[in-house]
């Protein structure tokens, strides 16, 4: 999906342009923005519409996506979520607008080309290829073409964005001497645990902790649900095989495989009009009676055929399947056996005489051979039109019976369940599902008390449920918390102590009044390190090796020291002893910044292009919509 987009967004601000644009699909995406008409919209930018629909269907995919790169849980919670997609379908949304008010276009030849390029497979176009993704993603070709021309659009709008900056080579030179640069560090680190011993904490700074940050020891509030379930796996035992549907699908299956079959062929073309048409069929007839004779098809494709774009291959057509012909052609050559040369056939181009020379075919395999992959294609079908009638009564009899699910059980046959308690952020069992637990502190369940609408856990998988009981957040009593508070505070003042020791060290060293190995001993170790460059994580802890390169340059014969915290809690001195600027900087290392430089610049002025565009675009928010 915007391929040229993502080869030229580079670096962590490319990063951040492709995550302010794409979206996370297998193809490219949703349909065509443009459109919806009555339909509600969630966001308007000057005349393209982003409905509810198209909003709904692209967050459900996105939450799906990071659902099974974070093992089923999101990273994030599910607002920052919907925020997150909306952004990116107006970002793409403004793009193209200001692409259709440029004047870009994508011409019907450079879409095809990219559709050929996109669904070929070892040098050949894949038509079946092709027809999955779109049984797949539940479009047509001409959705699929919209899409595919829209993000075209974007990626000539970027092209023209971004292509403008430029870099000297006076500054890459001065960016790579900086990038090749050599520093000389020490080390002292202070320990957390050496300066942690002694401290105690007082009854009373555990009380001051426990009442000024109260809202940290609050339990959430919780609540317990019961639920109707419907799942398919619970309809296949009542599926009965209809015979008569598995003969008509074997039939069908018969049909594909004859519509797969490929011929190859060649062919003579002649070009005529009704005053010529008799000579023209004559000199077909002629050619016929020779080619019958012996003479070789190829040669007098080669010498006779105004096709030009297969009569230097000898009348060559490649290999032909059904739908790719025009029709009198198409019968003609489904007609012929291997080897057998037609009689002169008419079409819109002209007349032909065509030869098939070989049939390439799938086998077909018997009923009997069908029979299990047929049987179990009819029972998802039944299972599938059974489970959407079922999931639809589902729906109506919660919403006109919203004050209780008996009559829903009543009339799904199905036993309601229970959950146990869960907040907003986490539970078990079906309340561990994000979408549940959403639904359930909607206010429609929590302060409405009906039953919810039908959730979708899966596609073969959906729900309606409604509150049980609920317990409003609380306080955990202090004797609950107090070893939690108690830890917290002596971290606090570990971590302090530790810090100040640092700070006396630092500012001796810097004063030029103790040298650095002075400083080492009981809570603090002394690391000397040779030269290190910016890549040398490996050699030391990345937090020391990105202070090192970010302190100022130390005065001839001195040194610099600056304290860092470490993840681990102790605190790290880095004396800078010595910068070693590169001697030399070769014209590929100058080349290799400057086109790093060049796409960072480019990139900026992309984001600003983009932000004017929102700025000066009419952007409406529908706020009601988008809840």
């Amino acid at each position: 999906m915007l391929q040229a987009i993502n080869d030229k967004a580079k670096g962590w601000l490319g990063i951040v342009i492709v995550a302010l644009i794409a979206l996370p699909f297998a193809l490219w995406g949703i349909q065509s923005y443009v459109g919806g008409g009555s339909e509600q919209y969630v966001a308007k930018i000057n005349d393209i519409e982003i409905s509810k629909r198209e909003f709904e269907y692209t967050l459900s995919m996105q939450r799906q996506k990071l659902q099974q790169q974070f093992g089923g849980k999101l990273p994030f919670d599910d607002v920052v979520l919907k925020k997150r997609v909306l952004d990116q379908m107006v970002n793409r949304a403004a793009l193209d607008s200001a692409a259709q008010d440029a004047g870009y276009r994508i011409s019907d030849a450079q879409l095809s080309e990219n559709i050929k390029t996109i669904f070929t497979r070892d040098g050949k176009f894949d038509r079946d290829f092709l027809n999955q993704v779109l049984q797949s993603r539940g479009m047509t070709v001409s959705q699929m073409e919209a899409q595919l021309r829209n993000d075209m659009l974007i990626s000539q709008v970027m092209d023209s964005l971004s292509n403008t900056s430029f870099i000297t080579d006076d500054e890459a030179r001065r960016m790579a001497e900086l990038e090749h640069q050599q520093r000389k560090i020490s080390t002292l680190v202070f320990s957390l645990d050496h300066f942690s011993s002694g401290i105690e904490i007082t009854e009373d700074e555990i009380k001051a902790a426990y009442e000024s940050d109260a809202s940290r020891y609050m339990l959430p509030e919780k609540v317990r649900v019961e639920y109707v379930e419907l799942t398919s796996d619970a309809l296949t035992a009542d599926i009965q095989i209809d015979e008569q549907a598995i003969a008509a699908m074997y039939d069908d299956y018969v049909a594909t495989i004859s519509k797969k079959e490929q011929r190859k062929a060649r062919h003579i073309l002649l070009k005529t009009d009704k005053k010529d048409e008799a000579t023209v069929r004559n000199l077909l007839d002629d050619i016929k009676n020779q080619l019958a004779a012996g003479a070789s098809f190829e040669d007098m494709a080669s010498k006779h055929s105004q096709d030009t774009g297969s009569a230097k291959q000898g009348g060559d057509l490649g290999w032909v399947e059904a739908g790719q012909m025009v029709k009198p052609f198409e019968d003609t050559l489904y007609a012929l056996n291997e080897g057998e040369v037609s009689d002169v056939v008419e079409s819109e181009y002209g007349l032909h005489l065509i030869k098939l020379e070989k049939i390439q075919a799938e086998p077909v395999e018997s009923l009997q051979q069908k029979r299990a992959e047929l049987e179990k294609m009819y029972q998802q079908e039944v299972i599938s039109n059974k489970f959407y009638e079922l999931s639809e009564s589902m729906a109506t009899t919660a919403y006109e019976n919203a004050d209780s699910l008996a009559m829903v059980s009543e009339v799904m046959g199905i036993s309601p369940k229970t959950t146990d308690y869960f907040t907003r952020n986490s539970g078990a069992g079906i309340a561990g599902n994000d979408k549940v637990r959403e639904i359930a502190f909607s206010k429609l369940v929590l302060e409405d008390k009906a039953n919810s609408d039908v959730i979708e856990i899966s596609p073969e998988h959906v729900l309606v449920l409604r509150l049980l009981e609920r317990k409003a957040a609380s306080l955990q009593p202090l004797e609950a918390v107090r070893a939690s508070i108690e830890q917290n505070l002596r971290l606090k003042k570990s971590h302090e102590n530790t810090l100040a020791a640092a700070g006396e060290a630092k500012e001796i060293i810097n004063a030029g009044q103790s040298t650095v190995a002075e400083q080492a001993g009981k809570g603090v170790t002394l690391d000397k390190h040779e030269m290190l460059t910016r890549k040398d994580t490996g050699k030391v802890d990345p937090t020391i090796l990105d202070a090192a390169f970010s302190m100022s340059l130390p005065e001839a014969g001195k040194v610099v020291a600056k304290d860092v915290a470490m993840y681990s809690g102790d605190v790290a001195l880095v004396i800078l002893e010595e910068v070693r600027v590169p001697d030399q900087i070769t014209q590929d290392q100058i080349e290799q910044v400057k086109s790093q430089l060049k796409q960072e610049l480019a990139n900026r002025e992309f984001l600003i292009a983009l932000t004017s565009i929102k700025d000066k675009a009419n952007l409406k928010i529908n706020s009601k919509a988008f809840q």
